[in-house]
Parts: C-alpha cells; sequence; structure tokens
C-alpha cells in the first residue's frame, strides 16, 4: 500500500515536474521575445510581464514536489549531522509534518481565493484583463500536489523509511506490466 502511493505521488511530482519545465520554457521565450521587441522594434510587449509573473508563480508551485522527492530542497543539516541515524529520522518526520501543516493551510486558503476568483470573475487589472482563474488554479493545483507529497512523504517516514533512500531520479517508477 506505502509503495503505490509512493509510486503515484513519484508519478503526480514527475507530471507537475514537467508542466514546470514547459512554463520555464515558455517564460524563456516570453523574456527573450521582450528583449528583441524592445532592442529591435523599441516597443515592450504589453502581456509579457504580467504573463512572465504568472508562469514564476506556476514554476515555483508545480516543481515543489519534484524537489522533495528528489531532495532538492534546501535542508540546515548542521543538527542532522550529529544525530544517530534513529534520530535523523524522526527530526525529517517532524519537520515533514510541520512542513503538511504549513502547506495544508496555504493548500486550502488558495483553493480558496481561487473560488472567489472564480465565482467573482476575476480579471487582471491590465488591458489583457487575464481571467485570473486560470494561472491561480494551476498554482493551486501545484500547492495541492505538494501537500500530498508532503503527506504521503510522513506516511513513508512512519512505516517504511527505506524507501526513501532512493530518489525517483536513482530509480525509475516501475510502469505496469513491468518489473
Amino acid at each position: 500500500m506505502i509503495s503505490c502511493l509512493l509510486r503515484l505521488s513519484d508519478r503526480l511530482s514527475w507530471t507537475t515536474a514537467a508542466i514546470a519545465a514547459l512554463a520555464l520554457a515558455l517564460l524563456f521565450v516570453l523574456m527573450l521575445s521582450e528583449i528583441v521587441s524592445r532592442n529591435l522594434l523599441e516597443r515592450s510587449l504589453g502581456f509579457s510581464w504580467e504573463v512572465s509573473g504568472y508562469l514564476l508563480g506556476l514554476i515555483i508551485f508545480m516543481a515543489s514536489s519534484w524537489s522533495l522527492r528528489n531532495d532538492k530542497h534546501i535542508r540546515i543539516t548542521l543538527v542532522r549531522e550529529y544525530l544517530p541515524r534513529g534520530g535523523v529520522r524522526w527530526l525529517d518526520l517532524l519537520a515533514t509534518l510541520i512542513g503538511v501543516i504549513i502547506a495544508g493551510f496555504f493548500c486550502s486558503a488558495f483553493i480558496g481565493f481561487c473560488l472567489q476568483t472564480w465565482h467573482g470573475g476575476t480579471v487582471s487589472s491590465t488591458p489583457q484583463e487575464i481571467p485570473l482563474i486560470y494561472p491561480r488554479a494551476l498554482m493551486a493545483l501545484g500547492l495541492l500536489v505538494f501537500t500530498l507529497t508532503l503527506v504521503v512523504r510522513a506516511l513513508v517516514l512512519v512505516a517504511a523509511p527505506g524507501m526513501l533512500d532512493s530518489t525517483p531520479e536513482e530509480s525509475p517508477v516501475p510502469m505496469e506490466g513491468k518489473s
């Protein structure tokens, strides 16, 4: 059961990381277009700064769960170096549970924010009037997946901490029908 949850979490993390990578590529193209437009045409693309902000938020939220699962998040390891292996596990569990509480709070608040945006039909205050539900909903999705990844991590730390020793990069998730 735990291994199935971890595989599902890994797949969700990979999917949101792929969306983040696509958003990063779009951000690159958008900023390059802005630079070319300003320097060659002496005109700014009116929408570029607004859309780049949405893309940046999307990248941060969508890449968070993959970063967590692959141990790419920033950690302060000073205390960990002086603890026995069992102590590190419990410290990691404590930090993960605190993360679940914080991420859960932000996730529920952000989902409420999205519902408010959707019901109000809120659009951006720029001339483009972009419906804000789209970027906000995608950011909320990334935050939801991050929260679920933290929950799964906590469960794995309690039930089978050895499963976290290898990251999805080191041992790819086996696909259905393959072993």
